[in-house]
C-alpha cells in the first residue's frame, strides 16, 4: 500500500492500481468489490459496538433482545456517526486522535495489571469434552460449508480465521488517503498503523487469555470486558467498555471516510456516475457517504459472524487483484538486473494469497451464494458502464459536431 500509495497517488486507491496494471474494467471490478466488502466491515461496528454494552451492562439481554428494538439502537447509532463522517475529514481527523488515547488506555492499564497474572498455560489449552457444532444463528445453509476440515483441535476455523482476518485486513485502506497529505506523512502514518494495529490486538490478547478464567465458551463478543473486570474490577471493565464503543467509532469513520473517497474517486476517474464527486459544503463526498449509509442499515439486521464473513470474501477477491496489480506493476518496467530481486521480493505475497484461498475455502454456502450474486453485479455493472461511457461519448461527439457544423 505504502509503495503504490506513493506511486500512484489518488483517492480511489486500489482502483487506480488494478487500472495502471490491468485496464479499467479490472480497476472498476476492484473498486466495486472493495467497496461494498468495506461497506460491509463498517456495518460490523454498530453491532459489535451494541453487544459489548449488553454483555457488560444488560448480560440478560445479550440474546433475547426484542429484534424490532435491536434493529432501531443500530439505525440510531448509525445516523449519528454518519452526520459527524459528514462533517469533514478534518474534524474525524480530530475526532480520532481523541479516541485513541481515550480508547487504548483501559487496553494498556489491564495490560499493566494482568501481566503478573498470566499463566502462559493458558495460552495453548484446547476445549475439553465434547466439541459443540458452529452455529452463526442464520439460515441452515449459513451453518455448514463445503470444507471437509472445519475443526482443529476442537477449535472451530471458520469463526476462528474470519475473526482474525476481520482484525487484520484493511492496510489498503490507506491508499485512499495517499492524495490528501505529504508523501512524508503517509509514509509515517502506514508505518505507525501498522505498529499499532499488530501490537494493540496481539498483546491485550495474550495478557486477557492468561490472566482471565474465562473458558473459551465465554469468548464471544463483549468478552474483554468481562476479562478486564477480572483483572482489574469493575471499573476497568466499565472503561474497557466506553473505550471499546470509542474505538468502534473511530473505526466506523475511517472505514466510511475511505470507502466515501474510494467512490468519489471512482466518480472522477469516469468508472461510475458523476453525481458520487458531488461534495458537500464541508468538502466531503454527500452522495457516495449516503449510499454507504443505505447499505449498512441493510445489513446491521444480521448477525454480527455473518456480517464479518460477507465482508471477508469480498475483500478477499478485491486485495488479490490488488497484489496481482502490485505484481505486475513492479515487474513491468524493470531492467534485467532488478527483474529477479522484484520477482523475489513479491514471491513473499504467495502465504497471504493463501491464506486468502484459505477465508473463501472455508466459507458457508450461503456466503457462496452472496459472493456469486456480488462477482455477478460487478459484471454486469462493468458492462453497463462500458455501455453508458458508449453514449456519452456519442452525445459528446455529436454535441461538437453540431459546434462544428459550417450554418446553411
Amino acid at each position: 500500500t505504502t509503495e503504490l500509495g506513493l506511486r500512484y497517488p489518488c483517492a480511489s486507491g486500489g482502483v487506480r492500481w488494478c487500472e495502471e496494471a490491468f485496464g479499467p474494467k479490472a480497476g472498476l471490478l476492484v473498486g466495486y468489490l472493495g467497496w461494498i466488502s468495506g461497506v460491509a466491515n463498517n456495518a460490523t461496528l454498530p453491532v459489535l459496538f451494541l453487544q459489548y454494552v449488553l454483555n457488560q451492562f444488560y448480560p440478560h439481554l445479550y440474546d433475547d433482545i426484542n429484534a424490532l428494538l435491536r434493529y432501531g439502537i443500530l439505525v440510531g447509532i448509525t445516523l449519528l456517526l454518519t452526520i459527524v463522517n459528514y462533517r469533514g475529514v478534518e474534524i474525524v481527523g480530530k475526532v480520532l486522535l481523541f479516541v485513541l488515547v481515550i480508547s487504548m488506555a483501559p487496553f494498556l492499564i489491564m495490560v499493566i495489571m494482568g501481566i503478573p497474572q498470566v499463566n502462559t498455560d493458558r495460552w495453548l489449552q484446547t476445549p475439553n469434552g465434547e466439541t459443540e457444532t458452529f452455529n452463526d444463528d442464520m439460515l441452515d445453509l449459513s451453518q455448514s460449508g463445503w470444507f471437509p476440515w472445519q475443526y482443529a483441535a476442537g477449535i472451530a476455523l471458520r469463526p476462528f480465521i474470519n475473526n482474525l482476518y476481520w482484525c487484520y485486513n484493511g492496510f489498503d485502506q490507506g491508499g485512499h488517503y495517499s492524495n490528501s497529505v505529504t508523501k512524508d506523512v503517509f509514509k509515517r502514518g502506514m508505518a505507525g498503523a501498522f505498529f499499532l494495529t499488530c501490537s494493540s490486538y496481539l498483546v491485550p490478547v495474550l495478557i486477557a487469555t492468561g490472566a482471565s478464567n474465562l473458558s473459551q465458551s465465554e469468548w464471544t463478543a463483549g468478552a474483554f470486558a468481562t476479562a478486564a473486570t477480572e483483572i482489574g474490577g469493575k471499573w476497568l471493565g466499565t472503561w474497557m467498555v466506553i473505550g471499546a464503543g470509542l474505538s468502534l467509532m473511530a473505526l466506523f469513520f475511517g472505514e466510511m471516510s475511505a470507502d466515501s473517497l474510494q467512490l468519489m474517486g471512482m466518480a472522477e476517474l469516469g468508472q461510475v456516475p458523476s453525481i458520487f464527486a458531488t461534495k458537500s459544503r464541508y468538502n466531503t463526498p454527500t452522495y457516495a457517504i449516503l449510499l454507504g449509509m443505505a447499505v449498512i442499515l441493510c445489513l446491521i439486521p444480521f448477525d454480527f459472524q455473518f456480517i464479518i464473513e460477507l465482508s471477508n470474501v469480498g475483500y478477499c477477491f478485491a486485495v488479490t487483484m490488488e497484489f496481482l496489480a502490485f505484481f505486475q506493476l513492479r515487474i513491468r518496467k524493470a531492467d534485467d538486473i532488478q527483474l529477479l530481486r522484484k520477482i523475489g521480493n513479491s514471491m513473499l505475497l504467495i502465504p497471504t494469497l493463501l491464506f486468502n484461498l484459505l477465508v473463501i475455502c472455508l466459507a458457508s454456502y450461503v456466503t457462496y451464494i452472496y459472493a456469486v450474486s456480488m462477482i455477478a453485479f460487478g459484471v454486469v455493472l462493468i458492462h453497463a458502464t462500458s455501455i453508458w461511457r458508449c453514449i456519452k461519448r456519442g452525445k459528446v461527439g455529436a454535441t461538437q459536431d453540431a459546434k462544428g457544423a459550417t450554418p446553411l
